[in-house]
């Protein structure tokens, strides 16, 4: 649980964190609720991240003064909401000369902090909770199913085609399955990594990267801005892979469903620290004690499994190839950059520094 001091932490300073909050998480509540590029992809009327971050919201207003009340913690005496608040108030005072205007635009340090971790939370929240809604929670009793018959399944495989010839076939049957399946529990991890902050789960956010570059590298990859990431850089979007032959479709198979486990059991590791541009503290256990960006060598890994055979064995014209070509080393470059700008906010840690100097590569051991 959080440190307490009922001593340094008064009455005045729990409520004042208290009514920040819950003013500045409605208002980002409501922005979600009414925005009309957000409401578009709803698919369910009673499972949607407005129920959902709704409930979330509701819950908040209805327990955290109590908890704040009984426990104290410390962290109260540097409340994030409070800056925000502190940082509009600034915008709105009269009187002042236009030296003095220009200065107050300019958030401080740690209203900048708050400002961009607000983002963070309420962004990467909704879009967890938006694709767990959509994709993901309505089928589980079909993906549960699914696995129950998993051995059944894979016996009858076996038993009609040959051993090896129904392994295979079953793999290339259930190949986006599995997939979904991995990505599902990934989601689930970030969007409750994002939605919680204790010191319960070891993942209060010491600092987060404000750059613009760190930003921009990390929000393209996802929606809507990977919109506009996809115009600008081509890249292969189907759920299976287009190539003919057989046993080289299984072996693509097979090794895309491993990068998806190496992403999995890199997210599994970070746990409830888990997250985009934030550091909740540092981790070294397996894979974390190979490479420092296990994740990101995973996401290049299935980039690279699912572009370049479609490249050289699909119908392309050369030019149709230089432009994959391009677009493939943009988005391995567009990793590498997400890798750099994390590390520049991380290495402000001495802990990571530490760690850095011991895990010396990013991607791929000894090699790079």
């Amino acid at each position: 649980m959080e440190e307490n001091t009922k001593v340094e932490v008064t009455d005045k300073d729990v409520y004042k964190h208290y009514f920040s909050s819950i003013l500045i998480y409605g208002i980002v509540f409501f922005a979600l609720a009414i925005c009309p590029g957000l409401n578009e992809q709803i698919e369910y009327d009673f499972c949607n991240y407005i129920v959902v971050l709704g409930a979330y919201y509701i819950g908040y207003v209805a327990l955290a003064l109590p908890i704040f009340l009984f426990f104290r913690p410390k962290s109260i005496l540097e409340s994030r909401s409070v800056a925000i608040l502190d940082f509009i108030k600034r915008q709105f005072k009269f009187g002042l000369t236009v030296e003095e205007r220009i200065k107050n635009i300019e958030p401080k340090e740690n209203e900048k902090q708050a400002l961009v971790i607000l983002f963070v939370k309420a962004f990467f929240g909704y879009y967890c909770v938006n694709l767990l809604c959509n994709k993901y929670i309505l089928s589980m009793g079909y993906n549960i199913d699914f696995l129950k018959e998993f051995f059944n399944q894979a016996v009858q495989y076996g038993t009609a085609n040959g051993t090896s010839f129904g392994i295979a076939q079953y793999i290339d049957d259930t190949f986006d399955m599995w997939r979904q399946l991995i990505v599902m529990v990934i989601t689930f991890v970030l969007g409750f990594s994002y939605l919680t902050e204790l010191d319960l789960f070891k993942n209060k956010i010491k600092t987060v990267d404000t750059t613009p570059l760190g930003i921009i590298s990390c929000l393209s990859c996802y929606y809507p801005f990977l919109i506009l990431t996809d115009k600008l850089i081509p890249r292969f979007q189907e759920q299976s892979i287009p190539v003919d032959n057989f046993t080289l479709r299984i072996i693509l198979n097979v090794l895309v469903v491993l990068a998806h486990l190496g992403m999995m059991l890199a997210v599994l590791r970070l746990g409830t620290k888990a997250g985009n541009l934030t550091n909740r503290g540092i981790v070294t256990s397996f894979p974390y004690n190979i490479v420092r960006h296990p994740e990101y060598s995973m996401n290049m890994i299935y980039i690279i499994l699912t572009t370049i055979p479609v490249m050289l064995l699909g119908e392309i014209s050369i030019f149709g190839k230089i432009i994959f070509t391009f677009g493939i080393g943009l988005w391995l470059y567009l990793y590498y950059l997400r890798a750099v700008t994390e590390e520049r906010n991380l290495l402000q840690d001495s802990e990571y520094r530490e760690y850095a100097n011991k895990v010396t590569k990013r991607f791929i051991p000894k090699v790079f």
